[in-house]
């Protein structure tokens, strides 16, 4: 068990944290690109992080997350008019590019340059595999994309994303957790109702396996083992992949995402290849 300490030191993401730097080194996956189905639709709120943000598809198709509030006046862009190009402030005209450029200030004269001094902050956005991937790490230039099978197969996947309403750690641990599986999701099962030689036999009839954990490069593997015929086990192996993604037991080509939103909110996508 965690310490208090060690478990707000793990769990806490906003600026400023150690557990939100480290994830900030990393590409998120931020939405679902269908949440922007077209050029110049409506903005859309996002929380990443603890911090509160607004993505837009601009005229070319070119995707854009930028903070939330207008560094004017602080007016939420979540309002603002998508359109030319850019995202335009409700309460002044101020308009800003994907990259947070200001790039036009109606309420200001012609001769005026003081757009050029303004910048909202804005996170550079990839759109891959039905999701759109942001870097709000501090480098300039942003580390590769995650290789996992999802980003690097391409569209032939099919993807989803939900809101979990606990913090990051404790939805991933569930998928690390392979000895929940015969109660919570078989608890009403009987071994008689199962067939013998299967996954579902094996975990009724002995469900408290013994694991063997191992470190790797990308973060860590383990095996969660039972008996099963005579002189074997059966084996249900899990990957965990820096810094939230899972490969559960069973599902082969699977990967799943727990997106840290806040302290208390998980967006969690699930990425599998098409049927």
């Amino acid at each position: 068990m965690l310490s208090q300490e060690d478990n707000e030191f793990v769990t806490r993401v906003g600026p400023g944290t150690p557990m939100g730097a480290m994830m900030r080194e990393y590409w998120l996956p931020a939405m679902l690109a269908s949440e922007l189905p077209t050029p110049d639709c409506d903005p859309v709120r996002v929380l990443l992080l603890g911090e509160q943000l607004i993505a837009f598809r601009e005229t070319s198709g070119k995707v854009g997350l930028i903070q939330n509030l207008c560094p004017h006046r602080g007016a939420s862009l979540f309002y603002g008019r998508n359109e030319e190009g850019g995202l335009r402030c409700v309460y002044h005209g101020w308009k800003y590019d994907t990259a947070g450029n200001c790039t036009d200030m109606p309420n200001e004269p012609a001769e005026s340059n003081f757009k050029s001094k303004i910048h909202a902050t804005a996170y550079p956005c990839v759109e891959k595999a039905g999701i759109i991937w942001t870097y709000m790490g501090p480098h300039e230039t942003p580390p590769p994309m995650p290789r996992i099978e999802a980003s690097e197969v391409g569209d032939d996947y099919d993807v989803g994303a939900s809101l979990r309403s606990c913090n990051w750690l404790q939805a991933l641990e569930g998928d690390l957790d392979t000895s929940h599986v015969s109660f919570l999701h078989g608890g009403s099962r009987k071994i008689e109702d199962t067939t013998p030689g299967t996954d579902q036999y094996y975990m009724q009839l002995h469900r408290a396996p013994k694991y063997l954990a191992l470190d790797t490069d990308y973060g860590a593997m383990y095996g969660a083992y039972r008996p099963a015929d005579e002189g074997e086990q059966y084996w249900r192996i899990a990957q965990f992949l820096f810094p939230f993604y899972s490969h559960i037991p069973g599902w082969p080509t699977l990967t799943r995402a727990w997106v840290p939103m806040d302290d208390n909110h998980t967006l969690f996508f699930v990425m599998d290849r098409a049927n």
